[in-house]
């Protein structure tokens, strides 16, 4: 019995899997908020304990990266090690790793129907992935071709800094400055950079704030899906936070461009994996 566990900022998920003739097969799903718990062990116990399973492996995807076995959570207060957890749940080994470095072994056995593609261009078989995930945070990783596979590779580029791209980004990036000691591209491509791409457009005057909108942050604690929501729900969104979502899907493209060249991507047929769910989760 293994047991997979994705550690978000915002939600942690936690899978058993067998092997059988399909493959790898995922049972017993359950996602936790993650801000709710001290730590991940009290989440693993809680799913041990309420699933009645007695699991023999365990491998985690951290938001942030493993260095000798040890991670520190990004956006959460958790330390997370391999050794207290293999000794904990008495787990014959355990097996921490960043958690975009995790997406990107998922690459190779996503169907057609997982994609969209943005950008049709001309494939060349080996040629370099870069993988780039917003969520709670920024994570990036990238896959070389090895052989017949990829090998995957952690990366920590969400956290280089933001690059304007226009005068309006310009701004956006000054309006920042005078908020944190380091902008990267985690402060305005994620939940939390969403809301702060929103904040920098009201507090620029640049769209109008509805009342019941602020309301519903302040009611929620969850702007940033609220924003989403909202500027995708057709003739009642408002122009706050369709310009946000523009401006967050503006530097987002930015961002993958500069990825795919960084990497020697740029030669492969531009796809995107997409979950359809808000930025937030």
């Amino acid at each position: 019995m293994l047991i997979i566990i994705d550690v978000g900022g915002t939600h942690t998920r936690l899978t058993t899997c067998e092997y059988g003739i399909a493959g790898v097969i995922p049972k017993n799903i359950r996602i936790y908020s993650s801000t709710a718990y001290q730590g991940l062990e009290e989440i693993i116990k809680d799913y041990t304990d309420s699933m009645q399973i007695s699991a023999k492996y365990a491998v985690i995807g951290v938001p942030g990266p493993v260095v000798n076995g040890l991670a520190k959570a990004t956006n959460l207060p958790w330390i997370i090690d391999e050794k207290k957890l293999k000794a904990a749940f008495m787990l014959s080994e355990v097996k921490l790793i960043n958690d975009v470095e995790a997406l990107g072994y998922s690459i190779e056995v996503l169907d057609e129907d997982d994609y969209e593609i943005i950008n049709t261009g001309r494939h060349h078989a080996g040629s370099p992935i870069a993988l780039i995930a917003p969520g709670t945070g920024l994570g990036e990783s990238f896959l070389i071709h090895y052989e017949n596979s990829y090998k995957v590779y952690a990366s920590e580029g969400g956290h280089s800094d933001f690059a304007p791209t226009n005068k309006l980004e310009i701004k956006l990036l000054d309006y920042l400055l005078n908020r944190f000691d380091h902008v990267s591209y985690e402060r305005v491509c994620s939940g939390k950079g969403l809301y702060n791409i929103y904040k920098f457009i009201r507090d620029e005057h640049i769209c109008i704030e509805p009342g019941w909108l602020k309301d519903l942050f302040i009611k929620t604690g969850d702007p940033a899906k609220l924003i989403s929501q909202n500027a995708l729900s057709g003739k009642n969104a408002q122009p706050i936070t369709v310009k946000t979502i523009d401006t967050f899907v503006e530097i987002l493209g930015a961002k993958a461009g500069n990825m795919a060249m960084q990497y020697n991507a740029q030669n492969g047929l531009y796809k995107v994996a997409v979950r359809r769910q808000v930025v937030s989760d």
